[in-house]
């Protein structure tokens, strides 16, 4: 059973040590067993694509990270069968969220999990909604 429900913007924080934040973030995140919704992998494979294309990254470099990430003991959820379209934007509507954040939103309420985000506007909901957080440092 995860301990706690991970986005995208906090695993690329922990990857890519944003603001040199990674080795800390790296001892926070090991020991728990995260999982993340089906769109965690489309969210952080879209964001390596974009540094290469920027030149930010080689195309080694992200294969590199690429591999690191799936080498992650991250548990992918598949989205429910039965979300509608309305109940994901009725999520959303409230809090101000994209559809892609109310996605981890709405697990974390489901599973009764805390969210560990860097996502301002997506910690501000979880705080409406009522969802522990895991604060970054």
């Amino acid at each position: 059973m995860p301990h706690c429900i991970i986005d995208a913007s906090i695993t690329l924080a922990w990857i890519f040590d944003e603001d040199g934040r990674g080795e800390v973030l790296d001892k926070l995140l090991r020991p728990l067993n995260l999982a993340a919704p089906w769109l965690w992998r489309l969210e952080v494979a879209n964001a390596i694509l974009v540094r290469e294309r920027r030149k930010d990254l080689t195309q080694v470099q992200g294969m590199q990270y690429l591999q690191a990430l799936e080498s992650l003991e991250i548990e992918v959820l598949d989205e429910p069968v039965n979300r509608s379209l309305s109940q994901l934007a009725q999520l959303a509507r409230p809090h101000q969220l994209s559809a892609y954040d109310a996605v981890y939103l709405d697990l974390a309420v489901s599973l009764n999990l805390p969210l560990f985000t860097d996502d301002r506007n997506l910690q501000h909901a979880c705080n409406r909604a009522g969802v522990e957080l895991i604060s970054p440092p």
